[in-house]
């Protein structure tokens, strides 16, 4: 699912929430210094944001299946990996990261068992997490 609507009026709706929710978020996975995270579904970048603040820029990659999203991530964080694909199918090897984070994201999936899947294939020994309903993460 990809979300036609422009990025600053969900970022006006949405990312006042979405950026409260960041920290502890960010917290539950256990990102510090030294990891390399993808934020899944990064929508306008609330939890990017958060994540390029812990572990800098090169250490971030974002993705999601928005056009309009993708462009926006583009704009704010300017040198970022920003892709655009959906978490079902994402553009990266095997064991990429040390976290993927998917937050409020895994129930607008598609297919959530084949997004979560492929969140795991792209993460070496690390941690896989999804913030819906608070859930915790998996390790």
């Amino acid at each position: 699912m990809s979300f036609n609507v422009a990025a600053d009026a969900y970022d006006a709706f949405m990312g006042p929430w979405s950026r409260l929710v960041s920290v502890a978020f960010a917290d539950l996975a256990g990102v510090v210094p030294g990891m390399r995270v993808v934020d899944v579904g990064c929508g306008t970048g609330a939890l990017t944001g958060e994540l390029v603040r812990r572990v800098g820029p090169g250490s971030v990659s974002a993705v999601d299946p928005s056009p309009t999203f993708a462009a926006a991530m583009r704009g704010r964080f300017v040198g970022l990996d920003v892709r655009e694909a959906a978490a079902e199918r994402l553009p990266y090897p095997d064991g990429t990261f040390d976290a993927a984070l998917a937050q409020l994201v895994v129930h607008f999936m598609a297919d959530p068992v084949a997004g979560l899947a492929e969140m795991r294939r792209v993460v070496r020994g690390g941690t896989l997490s999804r913030g819906a309903r608070g859930l915790p993460g998996v390790r």
